[in-house]
């Protein structure tokens, strides 16, 4: 151990180099350095934290580190724990690097091993269980006893069936026909096609005035007569006691129309204008009554 640290200390000297510097080029601290000059075992917590530094120091030295390490403890040949040691100083062993397979086989192995034996048990359960059940089955079937006097060749007779007997399909009335309608009077029905301002008289008396809409279809009758002024003849289709009649006029169209009750038509008189204004309120054109 002597030689050891008068080696050291003649090698560093011989390059003229100092602590500091030495210190400085491979991180030992300066004290350790001079605990390996001095041979002062006590500084070092372990052995192979000196075998290390020892090692360390004299590559830097160009000095041969099994030759320093044979001249600290007489083994320069051994081994670090958890290190290979060659002539050329310590080498880490290769640890493989290849990335663990996401597979594992021995889990698969022990999952399909486990439903094997499930599988196995569960066959051996259906089977002898079926087994007992055979086993239960009483070997000789009891005789059913039959009534006395029946020998056992009349048992094997089957009584006749008598078929049941025919059910004659009652005929469906036929559907009445609907009864038609008899009208009394006169019915008017508006069916509105578009937008339009609508008066309504039933026997001379006002019953209606307002705007309907399209789609909004109404229905008014009167005893006698029902009288029609619309403000878009072109707009309002017309069905008087059943019968659709068409359209009132042009589109726009101010029209009037009175649907009267008659009981001789061959007996009307020619038609003349009427002497009063059948509606409140004047029209710009007006069609004959009807």
């Amino acid at each position: 151990m002597a030689q050891l640290g008068e080696m050291l200390r003649a090698a560093r000297e011989e390059y003229g180099l100092t602590l500091e510097e030495v210190e400085a080029a491979i991180h030992i601290r300066r004290h350790l350095l001079e605990a390996l000059e001095e041979n002062d075992l006590k500084a070092f917590p372990s052995p192979i934290i000196a075998r290390g530094l020892i090692r360390n120091y004299a590559r830097y030295l160009n000095l041969d580190p099994i030759e320093a390490l044979k001249l600290y403890d007489g083994n320069g040949t051994v081994p670090v724990k958890g290190q290979r040691l060659t002539p050329d100083g310590i080498q880490f062993m290769n640890l493989s690097m290849t990335p663990r397979s996401f597979i594992n086989w021995e889990f698969i192995f022990g999952i399909v091993l486990g439903f094997v034996i499930i599988g196995g048990g569960a066959y051996l359960y259906l089977f002898y269980g079926s087994l007992l059940q055979i086993g239960a089955i009483p070997a000789t079937p009891t005789k059913t006893p039959r009534v006395t006097g029946v020998t056992e060749d009349a048992a094997l007779l089957l009584p006749t069936v008598t078929p049941p007997p025919t059910n004659t399909s009652t005929p469906i009335p036929p559907t009445d026909t609907p009864t038609p309608v008899i009208y009394t009077g006169v019915s008017v029905e508006l069916v509105i096609k578009q937008p339009s301002w609508i008066q309504i008289l039933a026997d001379d008396v006002k019953v209606f005035e307002g705007i309907l809409q399209a789609s909004e279809n109404r229905s008014w009758s009167g005893q006698q007569r029902v009288a029609i002024r619309a403000g878009n003849g072109g707009g309002v289709e017309v069905i008087v006691n059943g019968v659709n009649r068409g359209l009132m006029g042009a589109e726009g169209q101010v029209v009037d129309q009175i649907w009267e009750k008659v009981d001789n038509p061959a007996a009307l008189p020619p038609q003349s204008a009427p002497t009063q204004p059948l509606f409140s309120e004047p029209t710009p054109s007006a069609t004959p009554s009807q």
